[in-house]
């Protein structure tokens, strides 16, 4: 620890030592004296940090004492004393907040377990200050205070419930109280906002009305009547993404124990395991509701239609629309994001491999064929019957384009070399696949031949 850290933290240490003294005084004013020179204390202790974890240390346990000073002058009467600790409170928490921040980049877990404990701890205090101004009648100074909160407040993005609750209570608060003084724009702005954090709160939309009668006013439900529709609506969202992950968790994990038991148990795992990927698809397939995680059930249950139940047509048909889902309706990084996953490889590698079954059984079909309507077999006989012959016969029966049988007078290997670049089957049209196998039957004979002028 440097010299000038230890400093710091010495001040801060004092700081703390009179904050002590201060909370176990049962006099207001021995309370606000000791909190003063607490405040002192983190004051010199600011000065002298030299990090980002000294700073919002001093910081956070400034906007501590200044919370505590707010309340012992509220209960004062000191009215306007109070109100100037609670948005200085609120400013050394969000400068507590900034050098937090930066403090985790450099300290990692310890920088994050302060965060965590700064934000379970900072909806309570705000909640502790914010209280005393529930029972108060509305005029312009209380609004112009709140005002300023609702401005420090709003900056934050936490996402814990507790928050959440609090700070839609201010603002549907101060919303309530701008409709009382007639200020329709604020208020209608407000309402937005508070409308903004009781859509993030994650409980049930019964909760979240809960909050609003609590706090609102007859007007302030017919301001948030669409609002409310649509909370309903994304609740309607939020609930089947959250059973479509659960049903699929459960068909993962059936699908874990398919190699680990017999032929019966993992016939009945299998069929658990799609039962729960149907189940997981069809409660977000209808709506679009979540794309990516109705690719990745897709992905799954083509995995399991072919690698278990062997079914390549409703496999083909899954692994399709896995890939579809995201090439149609992504772009940018969220495309590149969701072609990283395993289960878009997946379906990538499922269709591949059904496009190869795929043709192999048509090579295998035409080879049939070939062989059943006498073509291998008029090859075959004519390549017994002399290389000369077998020359003059694929060029007259078996001719492709304008080439034309090599010339007599050359020697026989060249007129072999010549033959196999004409009928090599890589120059067959990739479609043609008959062509092909005509071309591959062709080339083994005369390979045949070529390798045997190689020894003679």
């Amino acid at each position: 620890m440097s010299k000038a850290s230890s400093i710091s933290e010495q001040h801060r240490q004092s700081g703390n030592a009179h904050f002590k003294s201060a909370k176990a005084s049962s006099r207001v004013a021995d309370k606000r004296r000791h909190l003063w020179s607490a405040l002192d204390c983190y004051k010199l202790g600011l000065e002298t940090a030299t990090s980002a974890r000294d700073r919002g240390l001093c910081r956070k346990n400034s906007g501590v004492a200044h919370k505590e000073l707010c309340l012992a002058e509220w209960t004062n009467q000191q009215r306007s004393r109070a109100w100037d600790h609670l948005h200085s409170s609120l400013a050394c928490f969000s400068e507590a907040w900034r050098q937090a921040t930066l403090w985790t980049k450099s300290a990692g877990s310890e920088g994050e377990r302060w965060r965590q404990r700064f934000v379970q701890q900072f909806p309570e205090d705000l909640l502790d200050m914010y209280s005393l101004t529930l029972n108060l009648e509305t005029d312009q100074a209380l609004v112009d205070n709140l005002a300023r909160v609702c401005n420090v407040i709003g900056r934050y993005s936490f996402s814990n419930t507790e928050y959440l609750e609090v700070v839609a209570g201010v603002f549907i608060d101060y919303a309530n109280r701008l409709l009382h003084l007639s200020v329709s724009l604020d208020k209608k702005l407000n309402y937005g906002l508070a409308y903004s954090y009781i859509a993030k709160m994650p409980f049930p939309i019964q909760e979240a009305e809960r909050v609003l009668s609590r706090n609102a006013t007859d007007d302030a439900f017919d301001c948030l009547h669409s609002e409310l529709e649509t909370l309903r609506e994304d609740q309607r969202i939020q609930e089947a993404v959250f059973h479509s992950r659960v049903e699929l968790e459960r068909g993962k994990a059936f699908c874990q124990n398919l190699g680990e038991n017999s032929a019966t148990q993992m016939t009945d795992e299998a069929l658990l395991a799609m039962d729960h990927l149907r189940a997981a698809l069809n409660l977000i397939s209808e709506d679009g509701i979540d794309i990516v995680l109705e690719a990745e059930i897709c992905s799954d249950i083509g995995s399991l239609y072919l690698n278990v139940f062997n079914a390549e047509n409703s496999a083909e048909k899954f692994f399709k629309r896995c890939i579809q889902l995201i090439l149609c309706h992504l772009t940018g990084e969220h495309e590149i994001g969701c072609r990283s996953e395993n289960w878009f490889a997946a379906a990538e590698r499922g269709l591949r491999i059904l496009q190869e079954r795929g043709a192999k059984r048509h090579d295998a079909e035409l080879r049939k064929v070939l062989e059943s309507d006498g073509t291998l077999a008029d090859i075959k006989t004519n390549y017994d019957r002399g290389i000369e012959h077998f020359l003059e016969h694929i060029y007259k029966v078996y001719s492709i384009g304008d080439n034309k049988l090599p010339d007599a007078d050359l020697p026989l290997r060249k007129r072999l070399m010549v033959a196999l670049s004409h009928y090599h089957p890589d120059k067959a049209d990739k479609q043609d696949r008959r062509q092909y196998y005509l071309r591959e039957e062709i080339t083994k004979y005369l390979n045949v031949r070529f390798e045997q002028t190689k020894v003679g």
